[in-house]
């Protein structure tokens, strides 16, 4: 039987919480940034013009009291100002001055041109007092007094610099503390909701693996309280049918060892044998019954499927069996008889595989009918090996089925094997079959062997090349060996 699969790994809940928490945290993190940038920038703009329109509002006075003077001059002038404006500022300034007198417009020189002085008077018009110049954008502060106007320009190059900057020192704060509540989260995570899961999870598995009445301890969460509070009561209550259940494994257990024949003693035939159900209870039978005849009936049978429903199957065949024995010696005919109410009683889909063997220890005469079962294999004395035949369907599935006899004539110091198909097909780790053939094997080797160390030996060889993988169906094994009457 293949292994259940594995199911597939999944998340923690702290590694999906966490998850959730940073994934949540990071989406209102770039919302917040966009905001605050949006804001600063628009914020640092309005500054900005409100600066140059006041320094505009400074210059113009000036301009006034020269506007009567050479025009040269008042280019030098403007000239100046505009260097010494970038000298402290450092952004790029240009300044545009129209006076009521001079039909001139006066710019400084400084990257003067008529695509310039277009763009500047533009942005003084524009909503937001800027515009693009090449791959810059400017702002421009304008004052106007007595006819008398003053445009003063400035690149925003570095405003959009300090702004990204602000940003990036905020968002650097934002990923320390978003690392910051990342460990507080583990942390409480861990107290709160791993650790104790974890020691849920241990007790389930302690349960699963069959430690019943296993309690864990309880928590200082409410729900985490409550599953412990269930699983503890689930335990107990299977401890409690564990141990109703033991107790009536024990009874039936007790029962089918009271179905087993006890201190057999037959003149002329020695008899061992031993019996391992794959569970408390299992599904084999066998009997040896004395009939009135004075013959013997060694009788073997495997119900299909092993446990408390095979073992009530057992008694039944037991019942039957003692019955058919009253009405008939022929191995046959039992046959007919058992299968006739066992087909009537039984589950559908249950069948039993019986094999029995009429023995008379004086002529050493085996008459045989086999209802689908094992071989029985015959050793002789000379090590000459022979199996039986099956004579007959399975008991159980029809009705009207009939089987025939067969006989054999065994001498002194011959050996019948009779097994269930447990035996044979006991597995090892690797899933490698025993098989018949080594079991014929090794009850060759077994020859010089009494019939008790026989049937020690092929119970412990079954063992070993069993090498601790669970018995998977009911072992019977029953062995007769002809031998001198004393």
């Amino acid at each position: 039987m293949q292994p259940p699969s594995q199911p597939p790994r999944k998340r923690s809940i702290r590694f999906q919480l966490l998850l959730v928490v940073n994934v949540v945290l990071a989406v209102f993190v770039v919302l917040f940034l966009i905001f605050s940038y949006q804001r600063d920038l628009a914020g640092r703009l309005e500054d900005k013009r409100i600066a140059l329109e006041e320094e505009a509002a400074s210059l113009l006075p000036s301009l006034l009291e020269m506007q009567g003077e050479d025009k040269e001059k008042i280019q030098q002038y403007l000239d100046t100002i505009c260097r010494q404006m970038q000298e402290i500022h450092a952004p790029v300034h240009h300044i545009v001055v129209t006076l009521p007198t001079d039909p001139f417009i006066l710019l400084s020189e400084h990257d003067a041109s008529d695509e310039l002085l277009e763009v500047i008077q533009h942005a003084a018009s524009s909503p937001g007092n800027s515009a693009t110049l090449g791959e810059s954008e400017i702002v421009v502060g304008t004052y106007t007094q007595q006819g008398a106007t003053v445009y003063i320009s400035e690149t925003l190059d570095n405003l959009y610099g300090s702004v990204f900057r602000d940003v990036l020192n905020n968002l650097t704060g934002f990923i320390v503390l978003a690392l910051i509540t990342g460990i507080v989260i583990n942390l409480a995570l861990t107290y709160i909701v791993t650790r104790p899961l974890h020691q849920l999870v241990e007790t389930v598995q302690q349960i699963g693996q069959g430690e019943l009445g296993t309690q864990s301890e309880t928590f200082h969460c409410a729900e985490l309280n409550y599953l412990t509070h269930e699983i503890n009561a689930m335990s107990a209550s299977l401890a409690a049918v564990e141990t109703t259940r033991n107790r009536q494994m024990a009874k039936a257990r007790k029962i089918q060892e009271n179905l087993l024949p006890r201190d057999i003693k037959i003149p002329g035939l020695e008899v061992d044998f031993f019996f391992h159900p794959a569970d408390e209870v299992g599904g084999d039978y066998f009997d040896i019954i004395p009939l009135d005849s004075g013959d013997w009936l060694f009788c073997i049978a495997d119900i299909t499927g092993h446990g408390i429903s095979a073992a009530m199957s057992a008694a039944v065949l037991k019942t039957l069996l003692i019955q058919a024995t009253e009405h008939s010696s022929s191995p046959a005919e039992i046959l007919d008889f058992i299968n006739r109410r066992f087909t009537v009683i039984s589950p559908v889909g249950e069948f039993v595989s019986m094999q029995l063997m009429k023995v008379n220890p004086q002529t050493h005469i085996f008459e045989y009918a086999s209802a689908g079962h094992e071989p029985a294999c015959i050793l002789t004395r000379d090590e000459q090996t022979s199996d039986t035949e099956t004579t007959g369907l399975l008991i159980g599935i029809e009705e009207d089925a009939t089987w025939e006899n067969r006989s054999l004539q065994l001498s002194f110091g011959d050996r019948l094997l009779m097994l269930t198909d447990g035996a044979s097909e006991t597995h090892n780790p690797e899933g490698e079959m025993f098989g018949r053939k080594r079991l014929i094997e090794l009850l060759k080797e077994c020859q010089s062997l009494t019939l008790p160390e026989t049937a020690t030996q092929i119970h412990d060889r079954l063992s070993r090349f069993r090498a601790g993988s669970p018995q998977q169906d009911d072992i019977t094994v029953l062995l007769v060996e002809l031998v001198q009457s004393h």
